[in-house]
């Protein structure tokens, strides 16, 4: 493993400071004086085996993380101000990525590479993209955001969310895909999937809106109303927007007009009170089967329909696994089910507890778990 500072020209600034002495305060707060990268020499070898009908616990590290921390062949740890990639058998760290100058705003993992986003005196301005077997800084840029933000991904596209304002990155190159703004209301976090980019804009009043963008293309969105009092949630954007507001999800179609702008078209609505719970709902989804966490248990949705199908015990959200099933975790240890039927195909007991509402990952024959500010891997 290396370990280095990122000095950029302060070899340099350091000469100007001794004629200039100014200069010494401005290289010694510079972001190049105060970050601090580790990387590592090469990959580590993702565990390949199924999935035990038991595990242990294998390891635990803090972290800031609540959603799947998987990219790649590590696992992703975040802190006030820092990201670091893990091995996922043993937990020791294998590179990292620290600010001394800045704040961890948020962080997602795309492509290959985890997205860190952080803040300093003028919003989550600054946005860098790390390899996430090796640590290596891919590239480094500045965004035109001056509030608190959230960072979101899916292939290609990763989007920052901050008061009003989306800004769309390609996460290849960090070059901007687009940006949207909307005056005097505030937007949730941005779903991001293949086919749109959704979220819900909160304005005065309680009135809602629906905006469905489309993930590459640089033109504007479709803004649709949402019922009066309700509290939407935008649950995925895979195939179909996906809505839930208490216990009605609503479907949208996208597609494009004559003119290639996005166009969101309802596509019919359930109402079941299975659908409501307590606290923001998570879902993933795939193909026409839809499984949403209410914050007590999941549900498992046929989106062609639409109607609930199936309900299983969850104390966290589901995650995908790479067979096309889901992956739950219970008061005992963890469930895979088809999305279709939600009828368990391998139940794996663990010897302690899975934090609560814990984000999951699946790497081989591990799972890992976000929850409660710790990672836990069990295999």
């Amino acid at each position: 493993m290396r370990t280095r500072t990122v000095l950029g020209a302060v070899a340099g600034l350091v000469v100007a400071a001794a004629v200039v002495a100014v200069a010494v305060p401005v290289v010694r707060h510079s972001d190049a004086f105060t970050t601090t990268i580790r990387t590592a020499p090469d990959a580590p070898v993702p565990p390949e085996q199924a999935l035990p009908a038991s595990v242990r616990q294998l390891w635990t590290a803090p972290t800031g993380a609540a959603t799947a921390p998987v990219e790649g062949p590590s696992v992703i740890e975040t802190g006030t101000n820092r990201v670091a990639g893990l091995d996922p058998t043993t937990g020791r760290e294998r590179w990292s990525y620290e600010r001394g100058n800045a704040t961890l705003c948020d962080a997602t993992r795309q492509d290959g590479v985890v997205l860190a986003l952080f803040a300093k005196s003028h919003g989550c301005r600054d946005l860098v993209a790390l390899d996430a077997a090796t640590g290596q800084r891919r590239w480094y840029r500045t965004i035109e955001i001056t509030t608190s933000a959230r960072l979101t991904s899916s292939t290609g596209t990763a989007v920052v969310t901050g008061g009003g304002r989306m800004i769309a990155v390609d996460t290849g190159g960090g070059l901007n895909r687009w940006t949207y703004s909307t005056s005097g209301c505030t937007l949730d976090p941005a779903v991001v999937g293949p086919d749109a980019v959704a979220t819900v804009s909160r304005c005065a009043g309680g009135l809602r809106r629906l905006v469905v963008h489309s993930p590459t293309v640089d033109k504007a969105p479709w803004v649709g109303s949402l019922p009066t009092g309700s509290d939407p949630h935008v649950l995925t954007t895979d195939g179909r927007v996906t809505v839930l507001a208490g216990s009605t999800l609503s479907t949208y179609s996208v597609g494009e007009d004559k003119d290639h702008k996005t166009v969101a078209s309802p596509a019919g609505d359930v109402l079941d009170d299975r659908l409501a719970g307590s606290g923001t709902p998570a879902a993933v989804v795939d193909g026409d089967f839809l499984v949403v966490w209410t914050g007590e248990t999941a549900a498992g949705v046929d989106l062609r329909t639409p109607a609930v199908r199936w309900r299983a015990p969850a104390t966290g959200p589901p995650a995908l696994t790479g067979d096309h099933q889901v992956l739950l975790a219970g008061p005992d240890g963890f469930t895979v089910r088809p999305p279709a039927t939600g009828q368990p195909v391998t139940t794996v007991t663990a010897g302690t507890a899975v934090p609560d509402r814990a984000g999951l990952s699946r790497i081989g024959g591990l799972i890992v778990a976000a929850g409660a500010g710790r990672l836990v891997a069990y295999g």
